[in-house]
C-alpha cells in the first residue's frame, strides 16, 4: 500500500512529506523524527482494528461513571437504587458489544451493530429512565437543578445519540481510539507533548487514511469515510522495538493489569504497541504465510523463541528451552519476528514497523535480518524500517542493483525528511550515507 504523509510541526519536524510503500526505510542520524513518524503513522493504522463502537461507548461511559462517583462522594445521593441500575445497564451494554464481536478479526462491523441496535438502545432507555428518578430525588432535596448533573445528562445524551446513528458510534470511536493510541505510545500525557513548538498547529496527514490536526485548544482525527463501509478486516499492525520488552514480558503484562483504573488507563511507562503484539501472539492460526521465512530466521539463530500455555516466551536450542530473558538480545530481536510469523499474526497487507533492526545484531545478522524483511515485504508485509545502520543501508543499496525490478518496491525517506520528497533514490541513499559517515570521516581525518 502506498500512503503519502504530510506532517507539520511534529516532534523534532516542522515540515515534510514522507513516502511508504511496501519496503519503505526512514533512515538518518537519531533525533531527527524517524521514531516520531513510525510511532504516530502505528497508531493511526492500529486505530483501524478497533471495536469502534466499543471504544466510543467505553470513553462515555467512563465520563458517566466518574460523575457518579463524585456525585457519591460529594454527599449528593439519595438512596442507591437508581445509580445501581444505571452501573447495571452499562455493564448490559458493554456485553452486547463485547458478544457482537467475539473474537478477531472483525468483519462487517456496521452491519453487526445495526443487529444489536434494538437491545443497545432499550438499555440507553432504562439509564434514562434511572438517572430521571435520581435526578429527581436530588433536585427535591437541593431544591432546584444542580449544574452538575449536566455533565451526566450530557453523557448520557451523547450515549444515545451514538447507538441512534451507529455511523457517529464508530466515528466517535476511531476518533478516541487514534488519540488514545498516540498518547499511550508516546507515553505522553496529552498531544501538545509531541509539538515541535512555535505557533503553527501540528497536522500529521496519512493518505487514504485520515489526519489529526490541532485546531484551537483542541485535537481533531478527520477520516476517509469510505473506511467505515468495508465489510472487511483490515490486517494488523505490529511494531517491533526493544527487545527488553519480550525479555520483561511477564512482569510487563503484570503492570499493565495493575495500572487499570475507573477511569482508564493510566500511563505505565510501557507503550501500548508491546501490549499490541502480546495479544496478537496468544492467537495462532494453523495456516499462515510465510513459512519459509521464518523457518530461515530459526536457522539464523539457531533454535526458536515459544510461547507456552502460561504466556511465558522461552528459547528452544537443540531440545533444551531456557528463558528468553538469559538469551542474548539479538536473539531475541529475530527470535520474535520468526514468532509473530509462524503465529499467524502477520498476513498479506499487514504493516511491520520495526525501529532499529540492527540493535544488538552483529554485521553478518544485519545482513539477514535486512534479507528476510525485505522478503516479508516483496510477499505482501508492508515493512517500515527506521535505522541508522549502514549495513542495512549498504545491502538494501546492493540488492536493488542485483535486482532493479525491487527497486519500485522501495520508498526511501532521509531523516531529517524535506518539505518535499524526493523520489530519487539513488541521490537520498548518497545523502543518508554521508550523514551516518560523517562522524567516522571527520575522526579519520583528524586523526591523519
Amino acid at each position: 500500500m502506498d500512503l503519502e504523509l504530510k506532517i507539520e510541526n511534529f516532534g523534532p519536524i516542522d515540515k515534510a512529506t514522507v513516502q511508504v510503500g511496501q519496503f519503505t526505510v526512514f533512515a538518518g542520524p537519531n533525533n531527527t523524527g524517524k521514531t516520531f513518524v513510525s510511532k504516530m503513522l502505528y497508531s493511526m493504522l492500529r486505530a483501524r482494528n478497533a471495536n469502534h463502537a466499543l471504544v466510543f461507548f467505553d470513553a462515555t461511559a467512563r465520563l458517566i461513571e466518574s460523575e457518579l462517583q463524585l456525585s457519591a462522594q460529594s454527599g449528593r445521593v439519595v438512596g442507591e437504587s437508581p445509580l445501581s441500575a444505571i452501573r447495571r445497564g452499562l455493564q448490559k451494554i458493554e456485553s452486547i458489544l463485547r458478544e457482537a464481536f467475539p473474537s478477531y478479526p472483525l468483519q462487517n462491523e456496521l452491519d453487526k451493530l445495526r443487529a444489536v441496535q434494538p437491545e443497545l438502545m432499550a438499555e440507553v432507555e432504562e439509564i434514562k429512565v434511572h438517572f430521571q428518578t435520581f435526578k429527581n430525588s436530588v433536585e427535591k432535596k437541593e431544591e432546584g437543578d444542580p449544574v452538575w448533573l449536566f455533565a451526566t445528562q450530557s453523557s448520557i445524551d451523547t450515549l444515545e445519540e451514538g447507538f441512534r446513528d451507529m455511523v457517529s458510534a464508530i466515528e466517535w470511536g476511531w476518533r478516541i481510539k487514534v488519540i488514545q493510541n498516540a498518547c499511550r505510545n508516546f507515553q505522553a500525557f496529552s498531544l501538545p507533548y509531541l509539538k515541535r513548538g512555535g505557533d503553527s498547529h501540528l497536522c500529521f496527514s496519512v493518505e487514504e487514511v485520515g489526519e489529526l490536526q490541532e485546531k484551537e485548544d483542541s485535537f481533531e482525527f478527520t477520516f476517509h469515510r469510505q473506511i467505515i463501509q468495508n465489510v472487511q478486516s483490515f490486517p494488523e499492525s505490529f511494531y517491533l522495538e526493544s527487545p527488553l520488552y519480550w525479555k520483561l514480558k511477564s512482569a510487563l503484562e503484570s503492570i499493565k493489569l495493575d495500572s487499570r483504573s475507573p477511569f482508564g488507563d493510566s500511563l505505565n511507562g510501557v507503550p501500548d504497541y508491546f501490549y499490541d503484539m502480546a495479544v496478537a501472539l496468544r492467537r495462532s492460526r494453523i495456516e499462515h504465510p510465510f513459512s519459509g521465512i521464518h523457518e530461515s530466521l530459526h536457522d539464523a539463530i539457531g533454535g526458536k523463541i515459544l510461547l507456552s500455555e502460561t504466556g511465558d516466551l522461552e528459547f528452544q536450542q537443540k531440545g533444551k528451552s531456557i528463558p528468553l530473558s538469559l538469551t542474548s538480545a539479538g536473539v531475541a530481536n529475530m527470535g520474535m519476528l520468526a514468532l509473530l510469523i509462524e503465529r499467524g499474526a502477520l498476513e498479506r497487507g499487514s504493516f511491520l514497523f520495526i525501529d532499529e533492526p540492527e540493535s544488538n545484531l552483529h554485521p553478518a545478522w544485519q545482513v539477514e535480518m535486512a534479507a528476510f524483511l525485505f522478503e516479508l515485504a516483496r510477499q505482501g508485509v508492508n515493512v517500515v524500517v527506521s535505522t541508522h545502520s549502514m549495513t542495512i543501508l549498504k545491502w538494501l543499496e546492493v540488492h536493488v542493483k542485483e535486482k532493479p525490478e525491487d527497486r519500485e518496491l522501495v520508498r526511501l525517506n532521509k531523516f531529517p525528511p524535506d518539505a518535499e520528497w524526493n523520489d530519487d533514490m539513488d541521490v537520498v541513499m548518497a545523502e543518508v550515507k554521508q550523514s551516518l559517515t560523517k562522524p567516522f570521516s571527520d575522526l579519520y581525518i583528524k586523526g591523519l
